[in-house]
Formats: structure tokens, C-alpha cells, sequence
């Protein structure tokens, strides 16, 4: 009897074992985004215990737990996702949704046609700094490079910049917060190309094809804003020797002061031109530049920066061109509290310049700017608030001299001032906006002011796909020696609004763009000689940017078209505008090796409208040919086309690197018209083409460290 009370009270606590092992007594489920669907290894932790874990790369998880029956309340939380609280009942599987966390305001470019060459940025179509130097036909040169971001409607082979169908002179560009006037190594007939920067120097830069930040003014139509490198942590550097001439740089950290960051380059064109039979002219030139960080406290940093520029430019035909650059300033960037910062810029830029014609003109130009900004932000987690102000002083002195004979001197001086505030924002998890103003003011003879209000939205429709819209106004007071003869003229207005696409993945970078460009207050020189507020025009276009990004190539094509008319200057009807590319694209594709490159780009755009000469007439009073135009940019130059090809290859050498590298531009050698020139007497018209014929560049870089 006994064995049998001990056998059957064995069994009962057998079962009731066997029934606890089997009751629930766990939590299982899986953790996925809410867009996408796609797993998340998310921790997952019950509220008020200890008991937690990471879930797989599948998203799924399992926690073990003594309690049965009883309701939990687990946390989940990822890096970059909202904290989510979830009720459960042990037994239960679970499915749970995470979203992800907005980004904070100052993380988001709101504007709907800023390009940014920083791959960081990754909620823009954005181009590397090292993509943008190394394609073929850019020469390694930041303003020159750039011409393959859409809006940027120029030729390849000018050295100017036309923005959507804006002039040249419709462009403000700004180097470590130093605003230049005269970027460009010369300003004639002649194009020089080339910029007075150092892509060596260069940590990277943004072009805002409108739509620019409240900080910037005097501008139409966009602004290219440059910055060096900066804070330097170790050693880098290199020389590098090529048919062009000598380029060298080095970075370095100064123990417990800060860092060094400086440059000298010094080229020749003797070589070049021989090489690729073009022996016509000469130049040569000079750059060196200089940034010294001090630390000098935790909160508080100073930078002095210096460059100096020349460059020297003959042709057989008698002309002649030099010019010198020079820019020093100093910045002051204080952090006393965490989410303020300041930074206050003072410098002076010079520029110097001289342009001959044997025996027939000669002209100097000298322009000083004495010029301070300050800038400040502030973040407010829900609002990130920039303000500041800037001034600038300028003196302009031109000096004419003809046939040897009769001078003319001429000077300009005049006092600019600008004060902006801009606000942005997170309105909800998926919409962020900017809003901002600036106050624009001139004094020459006596003080002007515009107010400019500016607006843009960002709206994420998901993770990788944004709309933006910009709408903004813009003004422009124009040539300081106008404005002295003609006191009455107001500044030159533009109205924009610009909205566009973006899908942005980890492979791929696409844009789509439209917008409109409503220009006032245009320059209108009427027939009794006078210059009036009465120009006006406009500028509607679409621009398309894709980039693809492959283990073994890249890809990039870029579309631009421009529909735009102006009423200005002499032309004194509503015609094509003398700037209007209507149609340009750009296609680069590079293949990827181990220890080398190799790529190949395609660019093709429409001429630029001119006006046609349809004869000459006999002037008797003064026995000379005088032309007959006919309608102003009524017709085309020829159409632009160019293949370059470039390469390199790294090579060890030792326990150190040496970069091998060539390009070839013009591969195919097209004869690209850039403009025509005519006789004395108007009987002869001779193409003026660009001097990128095929031309062959090699080179050798040595890294120091």
C-alpha cells in the first residue's frame, strides 16, 4: 500500500513538472522597420528586470522569464529608431513595428538645389571631393569641376560660371568665409581656366544654384562656397611633378597648439605646349598658400590664412595678361556654451591685374576689399538658429591707355553691409523648413537697402526619397561705376522657386529638378544714354543627376535644360538670353581596379546664342567700315562636343607610395568655336576656338607620409 501511495504521489509530481516545463515561459517575436519591413537587430529588455538581449541579424528574439500568465512591458530601442514600449504575455509572439527617429534640424539640407561634393551628407545627391577632382576633363580644379553639377549651364572649356541661366557676374563665391571677387586666375577675352585655389588645400565645397542661405547676398543666381582643410591630426603631405610644373603640400599637427596646412605650386607651360605642338603662347604661375590653427583654449580657436596668387599669360598676336591675388585674414571660432558657436572673420583681399595690347590698349585694374563677418548658431534641439552680419569696404582703380597716346583713370569706392537671421526647423517627423531673411544695404553715394525673404521645405516621403521646395528673393546692386554715374538705379532683382526629387540609396544618387527664375530691376541702356531700372527676363529649366556607384565603376550623367530670354543692356526687346544653354549633359563612366583608375567622360552642349553681322556700311565722315548686326543672339555658335580620358596607378615603391597619373582632353580633337572674331572692316570673320585641342597631361605624386 505504501508503494503505492509513493508511486502515485511520483507520478504527481512528475506531471506537474512535466506540465510547468511545458506551460509558457517565454517571450518570442521579431523586430522590423515600419517602412520597409526589413529586420532590425534591435535590444529588447523587460521593463524593471535585468533580463535582455540583442535580436539577430534577422530581427527575431526569445526571452526567457520565471513568471507565467503575468502582463510585461518590454523596451526596444536601436540606435537611430524610436524607443518603443510593447505590452506582452509570456507565450506570445511578437511582431514589433520601430520607426525611425528624425533627424535633428541642422542635419537636414532643406534647400531644393544645393549640391554638396561631401559623400557625408547623406540626405542630399552629394559627389566625394575625390570623385570630383580625379574626373577626366576637370584638371583637378574646384571651380572648374564643378561645372559638372547640374544647374551649372557653362562650357566646359570657360572660365566662367553661368547658374541656370544667370551671367557671370550673378555669382558670389566665398573661400573659408572670405568672399572673392576675382576667383579666376585671369578675367579677359583670353580664358585662363583655372581658379586661384589649390585643390590640394581643399577639404571640400558646396554649389548653391539659388535657393542659397540667408548668410550670402549680392548674389542672382548662386553662390560657390569653398573650404579648406582644417585641423589637422596627423602628418600628410606629397610632391608631385608634371609636364605643367611642380605642386607640393603638408599637413601637419603642431603639439599642443594646433596644426599647419600648406601649399606651393609653381607651373609652366613650356612643356605642355611643345608636347601638344601648340607653341603660340606661354604662361606661367605661381601659388602658395598657408593656415595656421592655435588652440587656444578648449572653447576658443584662431586661424591665420594666407595666399598669394600670380600668373603670367603672352600670345605672338601681341596680347598680354598678368595678374596677382593676394587674400590674409584671420577667424575667431568661440564655444564657450555647447549648442552656441560663433565665428567672427575679418580679411582683406586684393586683386591686381593687367591687360595689353601691343601698340593699340592697355588697361590695370586694381580692386581692394577690407571686409568682417560674423556668424552664429544656435541649436535648440527643435530649432537649429543661425544669425550674423557682414561689411565690406572696396575700392576699385581702373586705368586706360590707347594707342600709347590718350589715359583715362577712374576710381569707385563703396561700403556694403548685410545682416540675415534664418530658422530651421522640424515641423513633424517627416517635414523640416527653413525659414530666413536677410537685410541687404550699399552705400556709394548714399545708403540702399532690399529686404530678402527666403523659404524651403523638406519632406521625406521615406528614408531615401525627399521633395524640396525653394522659393527665395535675391538682389544684386551691379557695377560700382554705373552706380556712381546713375544714382537713381535700384538693385537687380530675381525671384526663384525650385523644386525637386531626390532618391538617395546607398548606390545610387537620383535628382530631378524644375524650376523658375523671374529677373527685375534689370540694366536697361535706352537710347538716350541713359541706364534705367526697365530690363527684366527669366529663366525655366530642368536639370536630372544620377549617379551609380558599383563594387568594380561608377557612373555619373547629368542633364541640364534651360529655356531663358532677357531684356537688358543694349538689347532693348524681350529675346534669347546671351547665356542660354538650352541643352547640356555630361556622362562619366570609371572603371575601378586594385591599385588604379581609369576613366572616360562624354560632354555635349548647345553654342552659345550670338548676334549675326549681316554686312557693313561705308562711314564717310570718319573713312571707316561701321557692321550691320542683325537680331541680338538670334543665332548659335556650333555645338560643343569633347571625350577625355584619364588614368593612375599606385605603385609601391619601397615602403612608400608613388602615384602615377595622365589625362588626355579633347580625345577626339574637336574643333569647339568658343566665339567669332571679325577684321577691322568687318570683311573677315575668323573662329576664336577653345585651346583645349587634344592635348596629353602625365604626372607623378609622391606622398610623404
Amino acid at each position: 500500500m505504501k508503494e503505492k501511495v509513493l508511486w502515485s504521489l511520483s507520478l504527481f509530481i512528475l506531471f506537474t513538472l512535466l506540465g510547468h516545463a511545458q506551460s509558457p515561459s517565454n517571450i518570442r517575436g521579431k523586430i522590423i522597420d515600419k517602412e520597409t519591413k526589413d529586420p532590425l537587430p534591435a535590444y529588447v529588455k523587460i521593463e524593471g528586470t535585468d533580463i535582455g538581449r540583442t535580436a539577430g541579424y534577422d530581427g527575431s528574439f526569445s526571452l526567457n522569464i520565471s513568471e507565467m500568465g503575468q502582463k510585461l512591458k518590454l523596451i526596444v530601442f536601436l540606435i537611430g529608431y524610436k524607443k518603443k514600449s510593447v505590452e506582452a504575455i509570456p507565450g506570445e509572439f511578437l511582431t514589433i513595428e520601430l520607426e525611425l527617429e528624425p533627424f535633428a534640424a541642422h542635419e537636414v539640407i532643406v534647400s531644393a538645389d544645393s549640391v554638396v561634393s561631401d559623400s557625408r551628407v547623406k540626405n542630399t545627391v552629394a559627389l566625394d571631393k575625390r570623385e570630383v577632382y580625379t574626373f577626366p576633363g576637370t584638371a583637378a580644379d574646384p571651380i572648374y569641376a564643378s561645372q559638372i553639377l547640374p544647374g551649372i549651364n557653362s562650357l566646359p572649356d570657360s572660365s566662367t560660371m553661368l547658374i541656370r541661366g544667370g551671367s557671370p557676374e550673378e555669382v558670389a563665391f566665398y573661400f573659408d568665409g572670405v568672399e572673392v571677387e576675382h576667383p579666376f586666375l585671369s578675367e579677359s577675352l583670353h580664358e585662363s581656366y583655372f581658379s586661384i585655389f589649390d585643390n590640394q588645400i581643399i577639404e571640400g565645397f558646396s554649389v548653391s544654384s539659388g535657393g542659397f542661405h540667408t548668410k550670402f547676398g549680392d548674389a542672382l543666381s548662386g553662390v560657390m562656397d569653398i573650404y579648406a582643410k582644417d585641423s589637422i591630426f596627423q602628418k600628410e603631405g606629397g610632391v608631385g611633378l608634371s609636364i605643367m610644373g611642380l605642386n607640393s603640400y603638408l599637413g601637419m599637427p603642431i603639439k599642443d597648439v594646433g596644426s599647419f596646412v600648406g601649399s606651393y605650386n609653381s607651373g609652366h607651360s613650356y612643356l605642355m605646349t611643345r608636347i601638344n605642338n601648340r607653341d603660340d603662347s606661354e604662361f606661367k604661375t605661381q601659388n602658395g598658400f598657408a593656415k595656421l590653427i592655435f588652440k587656444l583654449n578648449p572653447s576658443l580657436t584662431l586661424r591665420v590664412l594666407g595666399l598669394l596668387n600670380t600668373y603670367d599669360f603672352s600670345h605672338v598676336d601681341g596680347f598680354n595678361t598678368n595678374s596677382k591675388n593676394q587674400i590674409t585674414g584671420f577667424s575667431l571660432t568661440s564655444s564657450f556654451l555647447k549648442n552656441l558657436v560663433s565665428r567672427l572673420v575679418v580679411s582683406q583681399v586684393k586683386h591686381r591685374a593687367d591687360f595689353e595690347v601691343q601698340d593699340v590698349f592697355k588697361k590695370d585694374l586694381e580692386d581692394t576689399i577690407y571686409q568682417a563677418r560674423l556668424d552664429t548658431t544656435l541649436d535648440l534641439e527643435k530649432h537649429y538658429l543661425e544669425f550674423g552680419g557682414d561689411i565690406q569696404g572696396r575700392r576699385i582703380e581702373v586705368g586706360y591707355i590707347e594707342q600709347n597716346v590718350s589715359s583715362d583713370r577712374f576710381e569707385a569706392n563703396g561700403t556694403r553691409l548685410g545682416m540675415y537671421l534664418n530658422d530651421r526647423f522640424r515641423f513633424s517627423d517627416k517635414l523640416y523648413i527653413d525659414l530666413g531673411a536677410r537685410l541687404l544695404g550699399l552705400r556709394i553715394q548714399k545708403f540702399k537697402f532690399r529686404f530678402e525673404p527666403r523659404a524651403s521645405l523638406a519632406y521625406f516621403l521615406s528614408r531615401n526619397d525627399i521633395l524640396r521646395l525653394s522659393v527665395g528673393q535675391y538682389n544684386q546692386f551691379g557695377d560700382y561705376f554705373t552706380l556712381i554715374e546713375y544714382d537713381t538705379l535700384e538693385p537687380k532683382n530675381s525671384t526663384l522657386m525650385a523644386l525637386s526629387y531626390d532618391r538617395i540609396t546607398e548606390a545610387m544618387d537620383f535628382r530631378l529638378t524644375v524650376y523658375n527664375k523671374e529677373y527685375r530691376n534689370l540694366f536697361l541702356n535706352t537710347e538716350e544714354d541713359m541706364v534705367v531700372n526697365l530690363g527684366h527676363g527669366y529663366a525655366r529649366g530642368a536639370e536630372i543627376f544620377l549617379k551609380y556607384i558599383h563594387k568594380y565603376f561608377n557612373t555619373l550623367f547629368v542633364y541640364n535644360f534651360l529655356n531663358s530670354k532677357r531684356k537688358e543692356y543694349e538689347v532693348l526687346e524681350l529675346l534669347r538670353s546671351p547665356y542660354e544653354i538650352d541643352h547640356s549633359l555630361t556622362g562619366i563612366f570609371t572603371m575601378k581596379f586594385r591599385n588604379a583608375s581609369l576613366g572616360i567622360r562624354y560632354s555635349f552642349a548647345r553654342g552659345l546664342p550670338f548676334t549675326p553681322l549681316l554686312g557693313r556700311e561705308w562711314d564717310k565722315e570718319n573713312l571707316l567700315y561701321l557692321p550691320l548686326w542683325g537680331i541680338p543672339f538670334s543665332q548659335r555658335h556650333p555645338n560643343y562636343q569633347r571625350m577625355d580620358l584619364n588614368g593612375s596607378k599606385n605603385i609601391k615603391l619601397k615602403k612608400s607610395m608613388v602615384v602615377l597619373y595622365f589625362g588626355i582632353t579633347n580625345l577626339l580633337n574637336n574643333k569647339n568655336v568658343l566665339r567669332f572674331m571679325y577684321s577691322d572692316d568687318y570683311s573677315v570673320r575668323n573662329n576664336q576656338y577653345s585651346i583645349f585641342g587634344r592635348s596629353l597631361f602625365v604626372g607623378i605624386y609622391i606622398p610623404f607620409f
